[in-house]
């Protein structure tokens, strides 16, 4: 019987082309040692009966030759396959084998322009699975972490298959427990206020530490039940009520409080009664929203900062709900990072009312390091989009969020014991005027990331989807995130440190809102 069986294999190898074993090799590699050499179908076909796979079938189903399936004796594979114990291809790869079949050799080309693949891989890169491949072995995907070929398929207009990538990405999305990258691993308990043991969940945004004595910096991992914010999945910025204080935490409810009673206090009048003048925040879009987005250090001493991604599409769905044009990129090395902020210093931003920039990456103080090692100074970035340099970002703010560590110390937990007006009197205004650095931890100091994102970044997420909506001043909500992220239940302390010359007051008001609020402004007016 199994003589027949392998006649009938013999003559379905004779039936598939270069192209079709290729694909089948793909599908089924998950399964079969890396650099095996394989000439044919035969040759597949064989070394899975070595490894006694009995998943010839299924591949066949899989690239659509249901005659071969007929041939040997298979009319009900579909049937088959709604059975999970009879799957042997991982969604994974049926999902890049399927988008791959979608991709032209145009649109193939133009993503591999947008990922800025070197010209010497591009020879052997013959279609998407290739270039998966590639990227794989790279370490630049993998089945739980797609956001590169998002943002490429995003990049080439292809929403469509933007969309399965998303689709899988929701079905497949599994809990799993913190895996600390790093040299040195270890774990760090915590006392919550009822004295009760918990895991501390922080990853430590800064270069390895080497030890010089019995004293070894130790990062911290942590268990999945005290990974969020308890705030994280509140929401809303489509309705024009936001969340009620029962869907709130009593703290969270209680700080809305003291932040209503200090915004009051920053509405100041001067002796004119002339309250304190707001940026113009109504062009569409709002502006630029540029995240740049460094996870991998490869050959380096820094470490691969898990979880950043987390970060980077928090921002990309909250800056895109307030109206913001955003653009993302990966992985840029120092010199990379300057051009492209250049690019955008040279951008002409005059029919645009704000421009902002996330930056998210390892640091020192007042540094960003690139995903070779290298240094650029925060001053540096500053000066390329002041006044004299960025002419078409005159007198509008320009908001810099940087999740880096500012050096290598470890803040201490303390425990507790018992404006003018804005008048313009010269034509001219200072060239560092209306800038704003939230930086994420203040000079010297780590700052903490888990697997499910920063402290930092996150905090600032759910703050601005509370608060955009109420009409609240960016820097009271700036003061509700160092609140926040300072008084997180753990002994490892974080405070960031916003810095500005802003000289209004900035609102940043969702985009439906905004929508909404100019229709009636403009039947008010009629």
């Amino acid at each position: 019987m199994a003589t027949d069986k392998n006649l009938t294999l013999l003559k379905i190898s004779e039936e598939l082309d270069e192209e079709e074993v290729k694909d089948m090799r793909f599908l089924c590699s998950d399964h079969i040692p890396t650099g095996k050499r394989m000439e044919n179908a035969q040759d597949l076909f064989k070394l899975l009966e070595e490894l006694n796979l009995d998943i010839c079938n299924e591949l066949l189903y899989r690239i659509g030759r249901f005659k071969l399936l007929s041939d040997l004796g298979i009319h009900d594979m579909e049937q088959i396959l709604k059975q999970p114990e009879n799957c042997k291809i991982s969604n994974y790869r049926i999902l890049i084998y399927n988008i791959s079949k979608g991709i032209d050799d145009k649109d193939l080309h133009n993503i591999i322009y947008v990922l800025n693949i070197p010209k010497g891989k591009c020879k052997t890169l013959k279609n998407l699975m290739d270039l998966c491949t590639e990227l794989e072995k790279e370490g630049k995907i993998s089945p739980n972490d797609l956001h590169l070929l998002l943002n490429a398929l995003e990049g080439i207009k292809r929403i469509d298959l933007k969309k399965k990538v998303e689709i899988y990405l929701n079905d497949a999305r599994v809990v799993r427990p913190l895996q600390e990258s790093g040299k040195q691993q270890g774990l760090k308990m915590c006392t919550q206020e009822t004295g009760q043991k918990i895991r501390c969940p922080a990853e430590v945004d800064a270069k390895p530490i080497i030890s010089t004595g019995t004293n070894t910096h130790q990062e911290v991992q942590q268990t999945q039940s005290i990974v969020d914010d308890p705030t994280a999945q509140i929401t809303n910025f489509h309705g024009e009520e936001c969340s009620s204080a029962e869907q709130i935490v009593t703290s969270t409810a209680s700080s809305s409080n003291v932040m209503a009673d200090t915004f009051q206090s920053l509405s100041i009048h001067t002796s004119s009664n002339k309250p304190i003048e707001e940026y113009k925040m109504d062009s569409t879009p709002l502006g630029i929203c540029l995240i740049l987005n460094n996870k991998l250090f490869t050959d380096t001493k820094y470490r691969k900062r898990n979880g950043t991604d987390h970060d980077a599409e928090k921002l990309k769905e909250v800056f895109e709900d307030l109206g913001f044009d955003v653009h993302r990129h990966n992985d840029l090395t120092a010199k990379e990072i300057e051009e492209i902020l250049k690019q955008y210093q040279k951008f002409d931003h005059t029919a645009m009312d704000c421009f902002v920039c996330c930056i998210l990456s390892h640091g020192e103080k007042d540094i960003i390091v690139g995903t070779d090692g290298k240094h650029l100074q925060i001053s540096d970035i500053r000066f390329w989009f002041s006044g004299s340099q960025c002419p078409s970002l005159l007198r509008k703010p320009k908001l810099f969020f940087i999740q880096a560590c500012q050096g290598t110390r470890k803040q201490k937990a303390c425990f507790i014991t018992g404006s003018d007006s804005d008048l313009e009197t010269d034509a001219s205004v200072p060239e560092d005027r209306d800038f704003l650095f939230a930086i994420s931890t203040v000079p010297y100091c780590v700052s903490f990331r888990t697997q499910k994102g920063s402290w930092f970044i996150q905090t600032l997420c759910t703050c601005l989807e509370e608060y955009c909506c109420k009409k609240y001043d960016l820097l009271i909500i700036l003061t509700e995130v160092n609140r926040r992220v300072s008084e997180k239940p753990f002994d490892d302390k974080q405070i960031p440190e916003p810095r500005f010359t802003l000289s209004k007051k900035l609102v940043i008001l969702p985009s439906s809102l905004r929508t909404s609020k100019q229709v009636a402004d403009s039947t008010s007016v009629s």
